[in-house]
Parts: C-alpha cells; structure tokens; sequence
C-alpha cells in the first residue's frame, strides 16, 4: 500500500463531503417520511409497509457486502470506487421518485408496484453509498487527514438532514396544492435532482490516491473469512444494528405523533395567536436535534487532537 501522506485541498474535503451531504437527502427523506406515505398517502397497511421493510433489509444484508466486493474488484482510469457514484447517481434518483409516486392501481398492484420500486430504490443506494464509504479510505493514507475528512463529511450529512426535515413538507404543500400524492412525487423529484449535482460534485472533486500492489490478490472466500473473524467489526457492526433500529423507529413515528396525538396548535405569542400545524411543529422537532448534533460533529477533529492515543502512549512510556 502505498504511503500517501499530502494534505487535501479545502475544495476536495467540502467536494467528497457534499456525497453525504447527497445520501442523506434520500436517508433522511426514508426514515422520516417513507412509513407515513406508504400509509397515508399511498394506502398500503402499516403490517403491509412492515413486511416490506423486512423483506428488502434482509436482502440488503446480502447486497451490501456483495457491492462492496464488486468495487474493490474494479479497476478503471477513474479509479475502483469514483465511478460507481457517477454511473448510478441517475438511476438512484430515478428511483427515489418512482418510489414515492402513487399509481392508479387496485390494493393488489400498488403492493406490487411499491415492491419492486423500494427493493430497486435500495439497490441502487447501495450501488452510490458503498463505494463513496469506501472511498474516504482511499483518498489519502494520512490518518488525521481522514479524521478531519470525516468530520467535514458527518457535518454535510447532517446539513442534508436539516434540507429534508426543513424543505420537505413544505415542497409537498406547494407542489401537491392539497394533492399529497402530486406534491410527494415532485417534491422528492426535487431533491432528487439536488442529489444528483452533489455526487457529480464529489466524482469531480475527488481523487483515489491510495492503490493496493498490482501483485495482490483478493479471495472472496478469505475476504468472508476475515470479516468475520474481526472481533471489533463484529462489534461495531452489532452496536450499529441496534443504533440504526432506535433511530429507525423513533423517526418513522414522528409524523404519526404530530399528525394524530399533537395535531394543529394554537399559539399565543405577545397577545397574537399563530397557528401552527403539525407539520411545521414536526419540521422544527426534527431540526431541534440535528441542530444540536451538528455541533457535535464539529468538534471530532479537536477531540481526536486532545486524545491521540500515539501521543498519550509516549507520554506514559516518558514518565
């Protein structure tokens, strides 16, 4: 492996970042609204939605890893990871608004319909999101470098967040004009074209620097093998399940919590009464957290700073 020690450009940090920045346009828009239209909009039953969700992340569990073993596999002028985020951020937008469009089908057919779509939809996230994973690694071999590109990476993921939770009620109003399932449609169409310019941005900006030796062979079987052999992966993979189940569960009921428990309020402010309904009250809980999470995020590279174990290690060692 080669050693790659130069300093990235502002341009390429904020560049590879704005990818996340990208994903969580669709992340965020799935976690917080996909259950709610499926259910109020699109007219599946929730256990319907449910087995649907179950369906597609077990075959996720055997996607994911399978795109991963194809792009390490790749080798093009472009490098092994940078193509597959330009190649497949149309289709993936595509997508993301067939998923989210009501057909004039009978209960039969939209089941159908919104199977193929959300399965298609989700392989095609795997197809942009693994490979733009992997490439921060392959950027530059400087570990503090990396830190930092991450960080610049988690504080765009969460700026696409802040975009969804702010925009997306709102663009379905204004498109929909009382038609939820119009509104839905193109306001997902919208950021589905914003996607599309950030991961053209990243392909762009981004450059793979970091290249195995030519005589190294990878075996997929041995590759299997190490994986999970690796008691860390194994436990961060296992925490990570359980964070994503917490957070998938609380989200996707936010709306369903404003809609029927908090529904439209009044507010009295100075004397003047503004009325507030529960979509604008669930934007501004949503943000509330990202905000405050943002922040936090920020403040990664200075932690990583304040307690390198190389430096803390050598102190010790001195003392």
């Amino acid at each position: 492996m080669q050693n790659i020690t130069e300093k990235l450009s502002l341009k390429e940090k904020i560049g590879y970042s704005v990818g996340d920045t990208a994903s969580n346009l669709f992340f965020q828009t799935f976690m917080l609204f996909l259950l709610y239209f499926y259910t109020d909009v699109f007219g599946l039953p929730a256990a319907t939605v449910g087995t649907l969700f179950l369906i597609t992340r077990i075959w996720d569990a055997f996607n994911d890893p399978i795109m991963g073993t194809i792009a390490d596999r790749t080798n093009t002028r472009w490098g092994k990871f940078r193509p597959y985020i330009l190649i497949f951020a149309l289709p993936f937008g595509i997508m993301g608004v067939l998923t989210f469009t009501t057909p004039d089908f009978d209960a039969t057919g939209k089941l159908i319909y919104a199977f193929i779509t959300y399965n298609l939809l989700m392989m095609m996230y795997t197809a942009v999101n693994v490979p733009y994973s992997a490439l921060m690694g392959v950027i530059t071999s400087n570990s503090m470098e990396r830190t930092e590109l991450s960080t610049f990476r988690f504080v765009a993921a969460f700026f696409g967040g802040i975009i969804v939770q702010a925009s997306t009620i709102s663009l379905v109003k204004y498109f929909g004009n009382g038609n939820e399932a119009v509104g839905w449609q193109w306001a997902m169409g919208t950021l589905a074209g914003l996607a599309f310019i950030l991961f053209s941005i990243t392909f762009l900006t981004t450059k793979e620097r970091v290249h195995p030796p030519k005589e190294q062979k990878n075996v997929l079987r041995q590759d299997l093998k190490d994986l999970f052999s690796n008691k860390p992966w194994l436990l961060i993979a296992g925490a990570t399940i359980f964070q994503l189940l917490l957070i998938v569960i609380r989200n996707s009921s936010i709306m369903y919590y404003f809609k029927y428990y908090v529904q439209d309020q009044q507010l009295n402010l100075f004397g003047y009464p503004i009325d507030l309904s529960f979509e604008a009250l669930a934007s501004s809980f949503m943000l509330s957290g990202t905000i405050v999470t943002i922040l936090g995020a920020i403040l990664t590279k200075w932690f990583a700073k304040k307690f390198d174990k190389k430096k803390y290690i050598c102190r010790f060692s001195n003392s």
